[in-house]
């Protein structure tokens, strides 16, 4: 006796995963390029059956629960769960896990262990490489306001010495002409006759 899976509509995943459907399409699309098949109908639409509800669980828990890149969990979800419906199965779940499916799925968990761990160091360099940067940009911003002081400093004591110089030419003009105008001139002194 043959046995029908039930099929659902990408509405009805979207729902269940509680995704958007763009959301489904992009997680579908990894799973694709990482050789996982979906079942299509004469739209070339996807069908899903429970075996694909499983996959995109387990896809779901890597990407919101460990932070995993679309990329790493569908090459993790394909290795540990296969190609998809279109696979050749005998259609019997095992009760229990075999020793190499046990083996498999400490390693899927020592892989995530380690992907942590390495998002963990990575973000520790950015932190590290975030207060370097602040650290140089408060550095560069100290040596730009002391040049900005020098700069006014040194327009200051360039107008100071303008401005005196100025006064100067003022005083030696004002001088000039009071002395010129305390000579007397040589039309009085002849008047007078005193040449």
């Amino acid at each position: 006796m043959e046995t029908f899976e039930k099929a659902y509509s990408p509405k009805e995943i979207s729902i269940t995963l509680g995704v958007g459907d763009s959301t489904l399409r992009k997680w579908c699309i990894a799973l694709e390029k990482n050789g996982y098949n979906f079942i299509r109908n004469d739209q070339n639409n996807r069908v899903y059956v429970d075996s694909d509800l499983v996959v995109l669980k387990h896809f779901q828990n890597l990407v919101k629960q460990h932070n995993m890149q679309l990329e790493n969990a569908a090459i993790l979800v394909v290795d540990r769960f296969g190609k998809g419906a279109f696979e050749s199965v005998t259609g019997i779940v095992p009760s229990e896990k075999t020793e190499e499916q046990r083996d498999f799925s400490r390693s899927s968990e020592e892989v995530i262990s380690q992907l942590l761990e390495h998002i963990k160091h990575q973000d520790e360099f950015n932190q590290k490489l975030i207060k370097r940067l602040d650290q140089q940009q408060k550095y560069i911003d100290e040596r730009l306001n002391r040049l900005d002081e020098r700069q006014k400093e040194r327009d200051n004591m360039l107008l100071e010495s303008l401005r005196a110089s100025q006064e100067t030419k003022q005083l030696l003009l004002e001088a000039k002409t009071a002395e010129e105008q305390k000579k007397p001139r040589k039309g009085i002194m002849r008047f007078f006759g005193r040449e």
